[in-house]
Parts: C-alpha cells; sequence; structure tokens
C-alpha cells in the first residue's frame, strides 16, 4: 500500500490537513500527519536517517505543507526523504527558490516570465534606493520582507525616498538573522489580484482553480483579513490572459502543484509570488485541489 506522510503543524491549517488525510484514504492510501517537531535527523556509527517520533520512517510520498520557518532543519530532512526514494513534493529545490521571493524573482526573470520590477536590500543604515525612481518611476513603493509570508511585514510609501528613510532603520536580528527586503513600485492594479492553482497531473501544467482577491476598503494586500474572494470563469479571455504567465511560473521553478499570485501592471499580467504549498481551500472546493496535489504526487 502507498503510504503518504503530510508534515505540518497539527494546529495550523487544520481543515487543509484533514482534507488532504481524507483524499488520500479515499483511494486507499495510507497517509498521516506529522509535526515538524516529531521529526529529527539522527547521524550515528557513519549513518544519517530520518526519524519520526523515534523511529525510522520511510514513506513513498512526502507532502510538506507550511514549512517556511523551519525550512532550514526540515529541508535537509526531506533531502535524505528523497535520497532513501521518498517523492517529495513540492521537490525540496523548488520549494527553496520560492522561499526567498529575491530568488524566485531571479528564476523567473531567467526564464522569461513577467514580474515587477524589484530591488533586493538589508536594511540598515547605508540604504540608498536612489536609483529607484529613475529605474522604475514615481508610482508609490511597495517594501516586503524576501522570506515572509501571508502579507506580513509589507508597507507601502507614497515615494522612494520615504522607503530608504524606513529601511535606513537598524532591524533587529531574529533568529540570529536580518531578513532582506525585496523593494517593487506599488503595482497598477494594486488592491486586487488573483491566486492561479496550477498542477501537473502528467499530461502539462493546467489551472485548476482561479479566484480573484479584493482587498478591504483603503487597503491593497489582498491576502488580509476582510478580502473579497471570488472565482473567475475559467473558459473567459480575462482567464486565459490571467493563467498563462501562471503556468510559466510554475514551470519554470520546477513545481508541479502551485500557487501563483498574479496582478495587472500597466495593462500586462505579471507574476507577484508563487507558493509551493498553497492552502486547498477546502470549505470553498471540498477535495478538489487536495486530489489535484495527489495526482500530480503519485505521478511526480
Amino acid at each position: 500500500m502507498t503510504s503518504i506522510v503530510v508534515v505540518g503543524y497539527p494546529d495550523r491549517l487544520r481543515a487543509d490537513h484533514a482534507c488532504l488525510l481524507q483524499a488520500a484514504q479515499a483511494r486507499g492510501i495510507s497517509a498521516r500527519l506529522v509535526s515538524p517537531s516529531e521529526l529529527s535527523l539522527v547521524t550515528e556509527s557513519g549513518q544519517q536517517w530520518v526519524s519520526v517520533a523515534e523511529q525510522r520512517v520511510i514513506p513513498d510520498v512526502v507532502l510538506p505543507r507550511g514549512l517556511n520557518r523551519p525550512w532550514p532543519l526540515m529541508q535537509q530532512v526531506l533531502e535524505h526523504w528523497s535520497r532513501d526514494g521518498a517523492c517529495i513534493v513540492p521537490d525540496v529545490i523548488a520549494a527553496s527558490l520560492c522561499a526567498d521571493k529575491v530568488t524566485c524573482t531571479s528564476v523567473l526573470m531567467a526564464h522569461r516570465v513577467p514580474t515587477l520590477a524589484t530591488m533586493s536590500v538589508v536594511p540598515g543604515v547605508g540604504v540608498n534606493l536612489s536609483s529607484g525612481e529613475s529605474h522604475f518611476g514615481t508610482r508609490p513603493v511597495v517594501v516586503k520582507p524576501a522570506r515572509a509570508s501571508k502579507g506580513r511585514g509589507v508597507l507601502k510609501f507614497d515615494t522612494w525616498h520615504e522607503a530608504e528613510v524606513a529601511l535606513s532603520t537598524t532591524v533587529p536580528l531574529v533568529a540570529g538573522m536580518v531578513d532582506h527586503q525585496v523593494v517593487q513600485p506599488l503595482a497598477t492594479g494594486a488592491g486586487c489580484d488573483f491566486r492561479v492553482i496550477v498542477a501537473d497531473r502528467g499530461h502539462s501544467h493546467e489551472v485548476v482553480a482561479l479566484t480573484r482577491r479584493r482587498a478591504p476598503m483603503n487597503e491593497f494586500v489582498t491576502n488580509a483579513p476582510g478580502a473579497l474572494v471570488d472565482d473567475v470563469d475559467m473558459t473567459s479571455l480575462d482567464a486565459e490572459r490571467i493563467a498563462a504567465p501562471a503556468v510559466l511560473a510554475a514551470r519554470a521553478l520546477g513545481l508541479c502543484f502551485a500557487g501563483v499570485d498574479v496582478i495587472e501592471h500597466e495593462g500586462e499580467m505579471v507574476v507577484l509570488e508563487v507558493n509551493a504549498w498553497p492552502g486547498l481551500a477546502p470549505d470553498q472546493r471540498g477535495t478538489s485541489l487536495a486530489d489535484a496535489l495527489l495526482d500530480a504526487a503519485l505521478r511526480a
């Protein structure tokens, strides 16, 4: 019997985890949820293995979900499982690329995927954004931590100078590091963007869900509380424009299942961010996205 381990925190994304386990069990697949804290990478007598609650385990498939914070160790655990023959979805390299917005943007640019213009800086005394206005224009500026998610730490400034002043403040170390920041012009379509779920189920990458997200009034972050979310007609011309860069992004990053955020800027649809483990929206979509993830994982 095929065995799947879902790696995620039991107290977070509960509905997603339950939906994924249910979808697996409906196929006759043995599936279990394992917290990152239950995992150990053991090195002893010249050997190394992954321990789950003090037992050596080698599953057929591993589905990491929402592991941004413990990623440095989880990356090593997943790489070892991969060497043991487990299929990891998302692929460890692809997930690492998505974990840092600067790295992700660089890969997308190299593959000619349309993105917003970007500057990357380390906050602190000496930050200089004087070239931003000459390169990118006088639009308002968005600053966000390169490794954050869910809209955390995203700030908007009216001018590049204001952003520079804010970033010049010395930022305290968090877990031994200062997070570098992404600085971008505010997209012309700010306040409304699109989440595209892309999956490769064995034939080619396809869009399995497409939603429009509208920020609350007087806000611009679309995944904040109070945002409005509705489905986009997948057969419409707008859907084709939105889906095209999302599919290109998933392919460029080597993701067989991805959540790609797309926004309009100066008449063009561009990729804003890519999520290697997007939410499964079980309340709205039942097990459809979980099934798409399983299809992608079992064929990978």
